[in-house]
């Protein structure tokens, strides 16, 4: 069973304030909670934030509904709406007053974590059990490390920054302020980096002695890896959010405020421009840029630079649009053989017009 969670309480005319919208109803009425659409009830609040769910506004029992500008005369069974740009940053910030509500633990180091005397901790600071800090790291204001997390030698870590239990900060890694990193999180493991012999096909390691660097505000999901470089060092830039089971191969560049959702894959000393979004399971291969804003959709399987802004999809990748005119025509194939086997057949009959030369 699900907890119970701290009641907003909140009329709808401080939530429009908060929310910066145009409310339609009782500026007195009093919200408690939030729910999606179809769970809400009288004292909750809601957000219509795809328009495909405007059958489930028609019917929420929600008592208030943050809805799209452009959406006034769309039916909602909320007697009481608020118009806003975006509904579901909106409903972000309400659920911003129940995260508020929490309690927070006072900051504690767990007398079953092992902190090397020569590490660094700014106050504030909480280490969970079973945690290993290296000697010379160097932790932040306020951060807090869950338990069976492993600090590396001379690692930075910033203020504020949270790490979930079993992150793995590998050595000499930089961390910014605030970042957070979930659990299973590998940072700064060697990158992939093997030379081949010609003679014997046997692989060489090559040492990997660069670093990782994530700037302010950077997220990284549960089991995703960003490799250390071989030389100098692999880059998020601040404000990038990185899902779970992402691959950063090593001395990659990404750029700020990029998307890179779960099972993409990015290989070694590939950057990627400001505002990228590499959907689920898309493949970069390596030594190649991808242009500021480009969006390169799910599975799609990238081998060369892509421009600034190209929406890209395929295997191998090619602007959308002609991409989904080739999927159309693929599924036309069968067609098109038959007709042209049936054309075949006719030509081939005795008596046929012989073919012209050109």
């Amino acid at each position: 069973m699900i907890p119970a969670l701290p009641k907003i309480g909140k009329s709808l005319s401080e939530l429009t304030a908060l929310v910066a919208g145009k409310l339609n109803g009782d500026e007195n009425y009093v919200i408690e909670g939030a729910a999606g659409l179809v769970e809400a009830g009288p004292s909750d609040i809601s957000f219509l934030g795809n328009m495909k769910y405007t059958a489930l506004a028609e019917g929420t029992k929600a008592g208030c509904v943050l809805m799209p500008n452009s959406s006034a005369q769309t039916p909602c069974g909320a007697k009481n709406r608020i118009f806003v740009d975006d509904p579901q940053y909106a409903f972000s910030q309400v659920l911003g007053l129940i995260e508020a509500q929490r309690p927070k633990l006072p900051p504690m180091l767990d007398s079953k974590a092992a902190i090397h005397f020569q590490a660094r901790l700014g106050p504030g600071v909480s280490v969970g059990a079973f945690t290993v800090i290296e000697r010379a790291a160097g932790i932040g204001e306020n951060t807090f490390i869950g338990p069976q997390c492993y600090i590396g030698e001379n690692v930075r870590i910033g203020r504020h920054c949270l790490l979930h239990p079993r992150v793995t900060i590998h050595e000499n890694s930089v961390i910014g302020d605030r970042v957070v990193i979930h659990s299973g999180a590998v940072i700064g493991a060697d990158g992939f980096g093997f030379s081949t012999d010609r003679k014997t096909g046997k692989h060489r390691k090559i040492p990997q002695v660069g670093n990782v660097v994530l700037k302010d505000d950077v997220d990284i999901g549960a089991n995703t890896t960003v490799d250390r470089a071989t030389v100098g060092s692999t880059v998020i830039e601040a404000g990038t959010k990185i899902d779970n089971l992402v691959q950063i191969g090593h001395n990659c560049r990404v750029g700020k405020d990029c998307l890179l959702v779960s099972q993409a894959g990015v290989a070694g000393s590939t950057s990627l421009g400001d505002r990228v979004i590499l959907a689920g399971q898309a493949g970069l291969a390596g030594h190649i840029h991808i242009g500021d804003g480009a969006v390169i959709m799910a599975q799609t399987g990238v081998m060369s630079d892509v421009e600034k802004g190209k929406v890209m999809f395929g295997y191998p990748a090619k602007p959308h649009r002609e991409a989904f005119k080739l999927q159309v025509l693929y599924a036309k194939l069968p067609e098109i053989y038959e007709a042209v086997k049936e054309l075949k057949q006719k030509l081939d009959q005795p008596g046929a017009a012989p073919a012209r030369d050109a």
